[in-house]
């Protein structure tokens, strides 16, 4: 390795969740994957985890902390082991109000008309699928007489109030600095240094998650202690500090590009702050080349998705198990309408950037707005519904270009597949 290639050991040695005996951590799954049990699994295998913040309360986040130190604490954990209770983190969204990398002007949920109406032509196209989804549900039952709606939200519903996102942007920071969460990665945005600062104070290294070589610049610049580099083939949302206009056309969207970003933030950055890597991880040659890259570690979501100790919905599975030849979670015929192993970005779920196996409902919404969280809310009890029905072409399906790799399994198998 070059000068360049060379990780901050100092640095990320000083942060236990970037420095764990095996250089990969489970990656903060929105909507249930990333689990206390399964990031305490992986920990105790060696590893390191995330919990996910996102989409969760305050209390339900300080729940979850809890929880997974009581699990960290257990009998199991090897006396020789006393960092394992430090080796995981949480990961926060951070709403537009409280992006710093965004122009003032634009840190608010209010949208332009043209952007309003965008979304009010999306809301119909939902309310025809959340039909859609009721008749076949009824067709299923045998009862022509379904008439139950779901209740799909309109835009001022769906609207969040700024002034409520920021105290409860506050109340997730004041929750790392009362629990001393050993660290927090901010997704969807860049807090400002004060925020950095207060965290620093309290002994809570925050990190960043960026897309690119300027957000990670930024990102230091504002008091990041470490950057999460997010290459376009990750499962769910991109999680940058900015809203691009991304798409798969034209460009690569496998490993090699997520080691391609890794070398190009660590000859920006340097060696000022360590550096994890995500995006299409599924293979030992995949974390090696990251780490080859400049990585300290290798941040793994899809490889996860079908461990025992994964939260991942019971739809989830049904689709990967179709792809992975996991007949076992699966019922004979269950599987014949189930999405194949392609994926693409789209905006159709909520309104952000985010990949997702190809469903219908995505090929029917290519031109979705980019207008988060309120496509989100408006599609949520859709996707409930959808899910509950077993209809897996209008839940999202958050996977990596590797999904057909997946393995099942105990959390330590995936772990140990993953070095082999």
């Amino acid at each position: 390795m070059d000068a360049s290639h060379v990780p901050d050991v100092n640095a990320s040695a000083q942060i236990a969740v970037l420095d764990a005996a095996v250089p990969v951590a489970v990656a903060p799954m929105a909507g249930g994957p990333s689990s206390p049990e399964l990031v305490a699994a992986v920990v105790r295998a060696g590893g390191a985890g995330w919990l996910a913040g996102g989409m969760k309360t305050v209390e339900a986040v300080r729940e979850q902390v809890e929880r997974t130190r009581e699990l960290l604490a257990g009998p199991d954990v090897g006396p020789g082991d006393a960092d394992a209770a430090r080796r995981f983190g949480v990961n926060v969204f951070v709403p537009d109000v409280a992006n710093t990398a965004l122009p003032s002007e634009r840190r608010t949920s209010a949208l332009d008309a043209a952007t309003a109406a965008a979304v009010e032509a999306h809301r119909e196209r939902v309310v025809q699928a959340a039909a859609e989804t009721v008749r076949a549900r009824a067709v299923a039952a045998g009862d022509a007489a379904e008439t139950a709606e779901i209740p799909v939200a309109t835009l001022a519903q769906a609207t969040p109030d700024d002034e409520e996102q920021a105290r409860e942007f506050a109340a997730m920071v004041d929750a790392a600095v009362e629990q001393r969460w050993p660290a927090v990665s901010f997704t969807f945005g860049l807090p400002s240094p004060e925020v950095f600062a207060r965290l620093a104070a309290a002994g809570v290294p925050a990190g960043v998650t960026v897309t690119d070589a300027g957000q990670a610049s930024e990102a230091v610049a504002a008091g990041a202690e470490f950057l999460t580099v997010q290459g376009p083939a990750a499962g769910g949302h991109q999680g940058g500090t900015r809203h691009p206009a991304v798409t798969d056309a034209g460009r690569p969207v496998g490993v090699e590009e997520t080691a391609r970003l890794v070398h190009e933030v660590r000859q920006t950055v340097g060696g000022s702050v360590p550096v994890v890597a995500a995006g299409a991880i599924m293979r030992a040659e995949d974390v090696a080349a990251v780490l080859e890259a400049g990585a300290v570690a290798a941040q793994c979501g899809t490889a996860f998705l079908l461990a025992d100790e994964a939260g991942t919905s019971a739809a989830h599975r049904r689709a990967l198990a179709g792809l992975t030849g996991a007949e076992h979670q699966a019922a004979p015929g269950d599987l014949d309408d189930a999405p194949g192993p392609e994926t693409a970005l789209t905006r159709a779920y909520t309104g952000r950037w985010a990949r997702s196996l190809v469903t219908a409902f995505l090929r029917e919404h290519p031109d979705a707005p980019q207008a988060y969280p309120h496509v989100n809310a408006m599609t949520g009890p859709l996707r409930k519904a959808a899910a509950a029905a077993g209809d897996l072409h209008r839940v999202h399906l958050w996977a990596g270009t590797g999904a057909a790799r997946v393995r099942t399994g105990s959390a330590e198998q995936v772990l140990a597949a993953l070095l082999a």
